[in-house]
C-alpha cells in the first residue's frame, strides 16, 4: 500500500531524522512511503494538494507561519489528513484542540516513542473503514464512521452528513441509527435526535456545538454540563495520548 506523508521542520537534523524512522519503520510492512519534507510552513502550503498526503508531521515552532496555523489551514483544505505536531514543549497542546491533531510527538523524542505513532496511524488507515449500513431510498450505502459529521432525526428518516458534504437522505428510524453508533466514542448525543462526531467539532459555544462542516447544533440545557465534560474528556484523552506518551 502506497503511503504518502510529508514532513515539515526548520531543523534539517529533525527532519531527516523523522524520514530515516518512517522508513526504517515501515520496512516490510506492506506500506510503501513517499516522503516530503519542507524546511518552512509558507512553502508546504503554496505546495498543498488536498486529499494526496495521508500523515503530516509539523514542527510548532518555526520562524515565519508556526505549525498551529499550518496545521489550521490545512485543516480547512482536508479533513481526513492525520496531523502530527512536533515540538520541545507541551504547553501548545491545547492551542492545537480546533485542528483534531491525530498525535503529538515531544522533542528529543524516542524512536520507540516514533514507530507508536507510526503503528497506531497505520491501523487507522487501515482499521478506520469501519463502517455502518444505510437504507437510502431504495439503495442501501456503506458510510465509514469516520466520515460521519451528525445524524439528525427528521420524522420517521435520519439525515446523515458526511464530510465530503453529503446528505443523505435514510429511511431508518434514530433509534436504528444510534444503535449502529453507540459503541464508537466519538458519537455524542448533543440534543434530542442529533448525534455529532467530536472528531468534527470546531468549538462549543455557550449553548450550541460548531462542527467543521458549518452547521451548528444545540446543547441539550438540561444536560449542557455532562455534555461538555464528556466533549472535554474526549479531547484531553486524545491530547494525553500523544502528550504524555
Amino acid at each position: 500500500m502506497k503511503l504518502q506523508i510529508v514532513v515539515t521542520d526548520d531543523l534539517e537534523s529533525d527532519r531527516e531524522q523523522i524520514i530515516h524512522g518512517i522508513k526504517t519503520h515501515l520496512k516490510g510492512t506492506g506500506f510503501t512511503p513517499t516522503i516530503k519534507s519542507y524546511n518552512n510552513c509558507e512553502s508546504m502550503l503554496e505546495e498543498f494538494v488536498p486529499g494526496k498526503y495521508q500523515i503530516a508531521f509539523l514542527d510548532i515552532c518555526m520562524e515565519g507561519m508556526n505549525g498551529i496555523e499550518l496545521a489550521r489551514q490545512l485543516r480547512e483544505l482536508d479533513t481526513e489528513i492525520l496531523l502530527v505536531f512536533t515540538t520541545t514543549s507541551r504547553e501548545f497542546a491545547f492551542d492545537a484542540f480546533p485542528v483534531h491533531p491525530f498525535d503529538y510527538m515531544i522533542k528529543p523524542y524516542s524512536s520507540e516513542r516514533l514507530n507508536a505513532v507510526l503503528d497506531e496511524a497505520l491501523r487507522v488507515l487501515n482499521a478506520d473503514v469501519a463502517d455502518i449500513t444505510l437504507r437510502v431510498a431504495h439503495r442501501t450505502y456503506q458510510v465509514p464512521l469516520r466520515t460521519i459529521v451528525s445524524a439528525v432525526s427528521q420524522g420517521h428518516n435520519v439525515e446523515i452528513r458526511t464530510i465530503k458534504g453529503q446528505l443523505l437522505k435514510c429511511r431508518m428510524t434514530f433509534t436504528e441509527v444510534s444503535d449502529l453508533l453507540k459503541d464508537d466514542s466519538r458519537f455524542l448525543p448533543c440534543n434530542r435526535g442529533v448525534l455529532i462526531n467530536m472528531d468534527h467539532v470546531l468549538g462549543l459555544d455557550k449553548d450550541e456545538v460548531r462542527m467543521n462542516d458549518g452547521t451548528r447544533f444545540a446543547l441539550r440545557i438540561r444536560k449542557r454540563s455532562e455534555l461538555v465534560h464528556q466533549f472535554s474528556q474526549y479531547q484531553l484523552s486524545r491530547v494525553r495520548k500523544g502528550v504524555t506518551s
